[in-house]
């Protein structure tokens, strides 16, 4: 529940109320609540605000000032959670220090701009927006890829994040084998089998065998790379990345 305020607030008392959320971005519907004015009044008491500990993520949308980037970037759009390269980031598989965050989201929305680094939106149709852990950060909630599921996705788009980067996170991170089976299978790609079962492989980790006979075309380890690459006849795949 929202404690409503008295008729006179302080700013200190409204960040200290926001502070003791869970929640890291606030509407203005939030504020409004918090403070028990109208939007109106909220407005312009939230504007003054953003000279000093709150800022103005976008229309209406504001967060402390500070406050965890991954856990902002998770909490703008709901349901959304980080995942592909920026997921590996969080759970220490990667040496990369990216400065943009991805998000899976359902909605196409444009990206925004938080402390220094870029926040990317990138659209899944509902049946692929699955696999998500509710973690405590800060003492916010981030909403975050499994494991397995940022391996997922990072092979289904691996725009996103490179096939080097998800061997990487294969041959470090402490998996679920069942489980990241079942997940590549709900994706419905043959493009995301094929690359997941080259690079368990490589490895050393047995992948299914049934993934290997799904399609006799070749497919792109890493389509927004150049064509270019050597065959693997095995899984008929284009390796068109240096993975080593």
């Amino acid at each position: 529940m929202y404690e409503i305020c008295s008729t006179h607030v302080k700013s200190s008392d409204l960040v200290r109320r926001m502070r003791a959320f869970r929640k890291a971005v606030f509407s203005l519907s939030d504020l409004s609540k918090i403070l028990g004015k109208d939007r109106a009044y909220t407005k312009v008491f939230a504007n003054r605000l953003t000279r000093g500990d709150l800022l103005n993520l976008e229309r209406d949308k504001y967060t402390l000032r500070g406050t965890d980037p991954l856990v902002v970037a998770s909490n703008v759009v709901f349901p959304s959670y980080v995942s592909f390269i920026s997921a590996y980031q969080y759970y220490g598989l990667t040496t990369q220090l990216p400065r943009v965050i991805y998000i899976v989201t359902l909605k196409q929305r444009k990206g925004l701009a938080y402390d220094n680094t870029s926040i990317r939106f990138v659209r899944f149709l509902r049946h692929r927006f699955f696999g998500v852990r509710r973690e405590a950060r800060e003492g916010k909630l981030l909403f975050v890829a499994a494991v397995e599921k940022a391996i997922i996705d990072s092979l289904y788009l691996p725009k996103y994040c490179r096939a080097s980067e998800t061997l990487f996170a294969l041959r470090n991170a402490t998996l679920d084998l069942g489980r990241l089976v079942m997940f590549a299978e709900k994706m419905g790609s043959v493009a995301l089998a094929k690359r997941l079962g080259f690079l368990l492989e490589i490895a050393g980790v047995d992948a299914p065998e049934r993934w290997r006979t799904q399609s006799r075309d070749y497919v792109l380890l890493n389509p927004s790379l150049s064509r270019g690459g050597q065959k693997n006849e095995r899984w008929k795949l284009i390796v068109n990345e240096v993975l080593e």
